[in-house]
């Protein structure tokens, strides 16, 4: 076992920032999985850090049932929910029959058990504090369910699988086609769908991953669900988001209250703007809190002298930066850099 944990942690760090497809890094993940433990469905998803709403998901079974997933999460007491576990010594755990919290489980008994499934285990993607997503395996055998030896060895992939995440959205991929125009979702109050613009649909087609990965378009609408539920929260500043779609275009994704007819909430999706993006870029990229206010005035057009003057630093340490900030980055300078933005 502990060579199999090896080689998945090699591939999942073999695979951090390469400028592979959506449907190829969905592959990877599944194999270098596999190495470690056997499961009849699965779910990788990561989450802006800053506001907690999905950005990307892959996975293969088991996430059918997104507007129910997404309820349980939001809104109910459960075992071994994501934002408990982000909190918690472990930041994995597992959920079958056997556990003495079973009897409380509504996401067992209503919709992990209907599907087949007896048991998963979650394991919460966090660095340095910071939540990037999460990872949950399910298995349908009764006489082999989840214990705590698979949440040790899950925990064990964690750092390499929280890299491959978090540079994910800034990898180097060229851009397909052009970006759908602006669109808008209208939800009610149990996150039906009213209505759905063709644009939106196009952008929400857009994040499929294809291949072999069994993400649908009906999976990827979590992000819809997640934003409302913060509007619904009062919590505008948890309603927004950047995403990185397949086709190599940026998203962005805000939800706003709509009390028209059946519906209260609408999430529009457009694409983003460049000074939208420079969250998202630093905190995938890892940049510190001086190479940000370097990246904003380079993104306003400003040259080395002048954003020397800005932060009243020197040329030379201002050189400095830029070229941490390109190292980052993994690009070669300023042309590259927004180019990645545009």
């Amino acid at each position: 076992m502990m060579r199999a944990v090896t080689d998945a942690q090699a591939a999942l760090t073999g695979l951090a920032g390469q400028p592979v497809e959506a449907a190829e890094f969905s592959s990877q993940v599944s194999a270098a999985l596999e190495r470690t433990l056997s499961f009849d469905g699965w779910c990788l998803f990561g989450v802006d850090p800053d506001t907690g709403l999905r950005t990307l998901q892959f996975g293969g079974r088991g996430t059918e049932r997104t507007a129910e997933m997404a309820s349980n999460e939001a809104l109910m007491n459960d075992v071994n929910k994501y934002a408990d576990l982000a909190l918690a010594p472990v930041a994995a755990g597992w959920l079958s029959l056997d556990h003495p919290e079973a009897r409380r489980s509504f996401r067992l008994h209503e919709i992990l058990l209907p599907q087949g499934f007896h048991s998963e285990v979650r394991l919460a993607l966090r660095d340095h504090g910071r939540l990037w997503g999460a990872l949950v395996l399910f298995r349908e055998d009764p006489r082999r369910p989840y214990d705590d030896s698979d949440t040790a060895t899950v925990c064990a992939i964690a750092g390499p699988l929280v890299d491959a995440i978090r540079a994910y959205p800034v990898r180097q991929l060229p851009r397909r086609g052009s970006a759908p125009g602006s669109g808008v979702v209208a939800l009610a109050p149990d996150n039906r769908m009213i209505a759905v613009s063709a644009e939106a649909q196009a952008w929400l087609d857009d994040l499929v991953p294809g291949g072999d990965d069994q993400t649908y378009a009906s999976d990827v609408t979590r992000v819809l669900f997640d934003a409302a539920h913060a509007v619904r929260c009062g919590d505008s500043s948890r309603a927004s988001t950047c995403i990185r779609t397949i086709g190599g275009h940026w998203l962005r994704v805000e939800g706003t209250a709509l009390p028209v007819g059946d519906a209260d909430v609408a999430v529009v999706l457009q694409a983003a703007t460049v000074h939208q993006l420079l969250g998202t870029l630093a905190a995938c990229n890892r940049l510190s809190g001086r190479e940000k206010e370097v990246l904003a005035l380079l993104v306003r057009g400003l040259a080395g002298k002048q954003i020397a003057r800005e932060l009243t630093i020197s040329l030379l340490t201002v050189n400095g930066h830029l070229q941490s900030l390109y190292r980052k980055c993994r690009v070669t300078g300023r042309e590259e850099l927004l180019g990645r933005l545009a």
